[in-house]
């Protein structure tokens, strides 16, 4: 069977999984109909292809620590170079372990348990900088140097700290802003009834980019820049790629007359009155057969798979095939969706010094921003803790409970009012 096949083979498991853990809906057993043989036959093509690929995801995994917070993992970090320190430090995500304060014990791929603090933190990516003071840490950077490229339907692996595959998954959406600063508008309602050429306009917003280039309902656009659009797909995907303030020319057609229009694309966040998806119905929609990351969203640059996570899985390193790092795990925003932040703005991040935690609550005050000191835990990481099987978590769990403990008695007291 080619490689493809096992991919699709592995994943199919890994969703499986992951229907079956959704403790708010049930999902449908994705087996039904199957053979019993032909079950076995797809649970050990699977397992073959994670035993095949550790290899690919050896040098990541040297590099990826976990984060334990109460004696539960929360999540991942991934060691690297930074220019404000000349220590390796830890990269991860900032929301997961902002509420642990300074009470935070990291365990390397080795076994070894130490305490440590955040050093910085860099909010609009939810990302954080985690610094200890362990002279024999022995922490290996992540190499960053050759940045994987991630075209749409590449197969890209996470790395576990045991040196395994944690879980795997394609590209479904280049690198994009989730800001609705960051996302053009042209401000018109397509009609989705296909046309014979080019696409239907039924209704244009007042005051948007469409309506100052003199653009009507009724009129069809033909083409974006000498791009023939086809279907509003095309038109949708074209949008993603500009900016805000970016000019296009647009071809199309009022009656019988093709005519053509420079349009400067306006920015979603300048029109709130913007027809929207109902938050509650997309809400349930995204809760199918996942448990989602508290933050999922905003992010100025991230990449979309399908790779199926759980949220204490994030802060891990992601891979193409070839051992090359494609970015780092920082969201599963819904069954479908997993976000990546790539490797090249990773690199551009840690050339500047990340804010303090103190400036960045003073900048959520000014917004009126306002954050809770408690989060109720998940049902089922509740569970699966009071149980002793932390998810994800593969060392021998005395042996873990004991080193955790050493590291937490070499942290200073417990201040007054600390979380």
């Amino acid at each position: 069977m080619n490689i493809q096949s096992l991919l699709a083979a592995a994943g199919w498991i890994c969703l499986s999984c992951h229907g079956i853990a959704q403790y708010t809906v049930t999902m449908p057993d994705p087996f039904a109909g199957l053979s019993w043989h032909e079950k076995r036959e797809l649970k050990n093509q699977a397992s073959g292809f994670f035993s095949a690929s550790k290899p690919v995801v050896a040098e990541a995994a040297k590099s990826t620590v976990s984060i334990y917070h109460q004696g539960g993992r929360i999540c991942y970090g991934t060691v690297v170079m930074s220019g404000s320190s000349p220590q390796p430090l830890i990269l991860t995500k900032w929301s997961e372990i902002k509420k642990a304060s300074n009470r935070l014990v990291v365990m390397t791929s080795e076994g070894k348990a130490f305490a440590a603090t955040i050093a910085g933190v860099y909010p609009d990516h939810d990302l954080a900088l985690l610094d200890y003071d362990v002279n024999d840490a022995e922490l290996t950077p992540l190499d960053l140097s050759q940045a994987a490229p991630l075209t749409l339907g590449s197969f890209i692996l996470m790395a576990n700290p045991d040196g395994s595959v944690e879980s795997l998954g394609v590209v479904s959406v280049e690198s994009r802003s989730l800001r609705d600063m960051d996302k053009a508008y042209l401000g018109v309602m397509m009609d989705p009834v296909k046309e014979q050429e080019g696409i239907a306009l039924r209704e244009i917003m007042p005051g948007s980019a469409a309506a100052k280039a003199g653009l009507r309902a009724g009129d069809i656009i033909l083409a974006v820049d000498k791009e023939d659009m086809t279907g509003l797909m095309e038109m949708k995907t074209l949008l993603q790629r500009l900016q805000p303030g970016s000019e296009i020319i647009v071809s199309y057609k009022r009656g019988n007359v093709r005519k053509k229009t420079k349009v400067e694309l306006g920015s979603l966040s300048e029109n709130p009155t913007i027809p929207r998806f109902p938050q509650k119905r997309m809400d349930i929609m995204e809760r199918m057969g996942a448990i989602r990351s508290d933050i999922r969203t905003n992010f100025p640059s991230v990449v979309q798979s399908d790779m199926p996570i759980y949220p204490t899985d994030t802060g891990a390193p992601i891979t193409d095939l070839d051992g090359k790092i494609a970015g780092i795990a920082i969201a599963r925003g819904s069954r479908i969706k997993t976000y990546i932040i790539p490797t090249s703005t990773i690199k551009k991040l840690l050339t500047k010094a990340p804010q303090t935690i103190s400036h960045v609550q003073a900048e959520l005050a000014k917004r009126g921003v306002t954050e809770s000191n408690s989060q109720a835990e998940n049902p089922l990481e509740l569970v699966r803790r009071l149980l002793g099987k932390p998810n994800g978590t593969r060392y021998n769990r005395e042996e873990n409970m004991r080193k955790i403990q050493e590291a937490l008695e070499k942290l200073p007291p417990r201040r007054k009012n600390e979380p």
